[in-house]
């Protein structure tokens, strides 16, 4: 849920490198690791986060035992400019990973693997650099995949030409979105539907879909009736295409519903850690373990407000005001990861069951939708 504020920029990047320290203990644990045989460790991916890309965030991953970023951005060609400064400043300690495989390499060098995602699709289609008069039609997609680009939601809230946005829930996929999503399938760019992506749309691409697609972070309606979260109906379609729903850590999709339009003040009752496990459990009950994975949607190191009363696409029916972006308590960022584990120990899980969660059911979805 990264807001218009961070159109402009993804999310206050920042310069800098990661100090000398962090950088020879990067290096030094990736020799370590680079020389051990024995079985795979587990992945632990953060599925969904538009934070800053800064050393800072790269240490809050660190503690959270965080192994792949999911970098997810509204795209423009600054922002990935910029991405990419970040990284070639910080080779020593994270590195874009394009396949599975590279995402299992980068954790043996002791580095974090950082895959690209854009939470739309419009620069695919970029006035003057696409020609959609051509049969097939000609799209930059091709550019972005080679920059490493993996993962695309098509549509932000509001609709666009490719789709129906959240906020259109029973607007379908367009002619030019079938052309984008079999064009994405073919290359290996996940496809990501729910969440910001209306039930219609989202159907739709379920429909057509050859490889599986998933919904990088949102919530479960049936728990809050809240119009950025996603139908029991999309989530079972998305299982059945082999793919998983990343559950987003931000408060109001937990706590604020239709019914609180109108109220001022942030809910009595926030969600937390166990509310967001209630997230994990339900999704186990409805699609099971192999279907769920962590999107948290954290925009650390942003300046990211919401107010509704002055947006058009975050309406007082989706959110209070939020002056930062609230999350549910004790899993406030990524850091706090290790709470998420603890309460599904809690409540029972396996281990086999918390690491697929934690990350390896997204190394699956990887596997079959970007490559091995």
């Amino acid at each position: 849920m990264t807001t218009e504020m961070s159109r402009r920029g993804l999310m206050g990047l920042a310069g800098g490198s990661i100090v000398a320290a962090a950088a020879a203990g990067a290096g030094a644990t990736g020799a370590v690791a680079a020389a051990q045989t024995g079985p795979v460790t587990p992945i632990v991916v953060d599925g969904c986060s538009p934070a800053a890309p800064t050393a800072e965030y790269l240490a809050l991953l660190r503690k959270g035992g965080v192994d792949c970023w999911s970098v997810s951005m509204l795209p423009t060609l600054l922002q990935m400019s910029q991405l990419l400064e970040f990284v070639a400043r910080n080779a020593t300690a994270v590195e874009i990973a394009r396949t599975a495989a590279d995402i299992r390499r980068i954790k043996r060098e002791g580095k974090i693997a950082l895959t690209i995602g854009w939470q739309e699709a419009d620069l695919f289609a970029m006035k003057g650099e696409s020609d959609w008069w051509s049969k097939p039609p000609k799209t930059t997609m091709r550019l972005f995949y080679e920059l490493g680009l993996r993962v695309v939601g098509l549509v932000y809230n509001l609709t666009n030409p490719f789709a129906g946005g959240c906020l259109d829930p029973t607007v379908g996929l367009t002619k030019a979105g079938r052309v984008i999503v079999a064009e994405m399938q073919s290359l290996g760019i996940l496809v990501d539907v729910g969440g910001h992506m209306g039930e219609r749309s989202s159907l739709d691409i379920i429909a057509m879909a050859e490889r599986p697609v998933v919904c990088t972070h949102s919530n479960v309606a049936a728990l809050n009736s809240n119009p950025r979260n996603t139908s029991d109906r999309v989530i079972e379609g998305i299982a059945r295409t082999g793919g998983l729903f990343g559950v987003s850590a931000i408060d109001p999709f937990m706590s604020w519903s239709r019914e609180d339009a109108g109220k001022r003040e942030q809910p009595k009752k926030r969600a937390d850690v166990k509310r967001y496990v209630d997230e994990l459990d339900y999704l186990k009950r409805l699609v099971g373990v192999d279907h769920i994975g962590i999107g948290g949607d954290f925009t650390t190191g942003s300046t990211s407000t919401i107010h509704p009363e002055e947006s058009f696409a975050f309406p007082p029916e989706m959110t209070y005001v939020q002056d930062p972006i609230q999350y549910a308590t004790g899993f406030e960022d990524i850091s706090r990861l290790p709470a998420v584990r603890a309460e599904m120990v809690r409540r029972g899980w396996r281990n086999d069951e918390i690491d697929k969660v934690m990350g390896e059911n997204w190394m699956r979805v990887y596997e079959a939708s970007i490559g091995g």
